[in-house]
């Protein structure tokens, strides 16, 4: 292969669904999207890869071709000259085909998901329970699987995972109970469902491992609405009936109870993680997915008294601000409208942060500027990076496995 096109080996480095290496693990928690041109620079810097510029043809320039002409001229000069030569690129290729067929797949059934639960929550409300029983285990399995390969596994003991336990159990062994049922209510529309907030989940089509990530987010609190507000609906078909909520303003049920469960859970965790299994640093967990980034607020405030207590004030930071997303529910139990308000608003927050990354990872900006294109996107983060410079009238291509950052969290 001739130096003009000299294309480096792809990084072997399992990377996260949001775009997070498991062997750097800093990312920006500040919610920013780095520009197309700090992407570039960052993946080529990080990955140690040397570009390959291609000459365009002189019959076209990039400007005035469509943006599908545009991304199948960029393609056919990449794979062409190289397929043949280099057996490492010819198999990355592959592989970006392959997951793209997966994520046309994942896009077809998230739209006929979001169809199908949406007439469940409107209309006929005792399908939700068997979707949720059946769904659940299926997408849990999924990022076991996928987790398990990416060294991520340690992010399912999180609390949103042991909150759908709890939610599953309670349909399957005690649903009559209200006071059982007000405590997953409070879970699910306290910590899981400001989730979608905090962690910035979104609903990304095409991606198996975002759309599981909010669908174990907002179920549950799906779930709590219909059972809260249209019991007998609900349990129409079910083997016991749903509660008749008469709790009204319940301190103890809706929040003293949760936050003992967010707290006998923190414990467990912190037992369980730093004392029994001590993962390597080459396993990503949640604490060190927040504090990665020396310059966050969050690290700040878990090192006020230095790297010696930074998890217990993590911990401290995280109950507090657990029990303050329970008090809500005082609110959302006992009005109708304002559990709409808070089911609609934070819906519309995923479908932001889903436009987000599509706005600013498929990009492509007029021929009087540098442009970025990500040729294909596939799933656990693998993605091509294509930037052209008008000026030059040249086209650098970077194939990388490295993700982007800050896109949104698969937690």
């Amino acid at each position: 292969m001739s130096a003009s096109h000299a294309v480096c080996h792809m990084d072997s480095r399992v990377v996260s669904p949001n775009g997070v290496d498991a062997s750097n693990s800093a990312v920006p928690m500040n919610g920013s999207i780095p520009q197309p041109t700090e992407m570039m620079a960052a993946v080529e810097k990080e990955n140690g890869c040397e570009s390959t510029t291609i000459q365009k043809d002189e019959r076209g320039k990039m400007g005035r071709n469509s943006l599908k002409q545009d991304m199948q001229e960029l393609y056919e000069s990449v794979t062409d000259p190289i397929e043949k030569t280099d057996s490492d690129v010819k198999d990355f290729f592959k592989v970006l085909k392959n997951h793209s067929l997966m994520s046309k797949v994942v896009y077809v059934m998230t739209v006929v998901s979001i169809v199908v639960v949406s007439h469940f929550v409107l209309a006929v409300q005792w399908l939700l329970p068997y979707y949720y029983s059946i769904a659940t285990p299926v997408l849990l399995l999924s990022r076991l699987v996928m987790y398990w390969k990416m060294k991520y596994q340690y992010f399912l003991l999180d609390f949103c995972y042991f909150a759908n336990i709890y939610w599953y159990t309670y349909i399957w062994v005690i649903p009559s109970r209200e006071d059982i049922f007000a405590v997953g209510f409070a879970v699910a529309n306290g910590p899981l469902i400001w989730a979608l907030f905090v962690f910035r989940n979104s609903l990304v089509f095409h991606s198996l491992d975002k759309v599981t990530s909010l669908y174990i987010h907002v179920l549950p609190s799906l779930m709590s609405f219909v059972i809260r507000w249209y019991p007998e609906e609900t349990g129409k078909y079910w083997y016991k009936d749903f509660p008749q909520c008469h709790l009204g303003v319940s301190f103890v049920w809706l929040v003293a109870v949760p936050f003992g469960f967010a707290v006998s859970h923190q414990i467990f965790y912190g037992v369980l993680v730093n004392l029994v299994l001590k993962p390597s640093e080459e396993y990503l967990i949640l604490y060190r997915y927040v504090t990665s980034d020396e310059n966050s607020f969050m690290f700040r405030a878990c090192n006020l008294l230095g790297s010696k207590f930074r998890f217990l004030l993590y911990t401290v930071w995280w109950l507090a601000l657990v029990l303050g997303m329970l008090f809500f529910n005082l609110i959302w139990y006992n009005y109708f409208a304002a559990h709409c308000a808070l089911l609609v608003t934070f819906l519309i927050v995923a479908f932001f942060n889903g436009s987000t990354y599509y706005i600013d990872v498929f990009r492509f900006q007029g021929p009087s500027k540098s442009k970025s294109i990500e040729l294909l996107s596939p799933e656990e983060g693998t993605v091509i990076f294509a930037k052209t410079d008008s000026d030059e009238n040249n086209v650098t291509v970077v194939p990388c496995t490295n993700g982007i950052k800050g896109y949104g969290s698969a937690l």
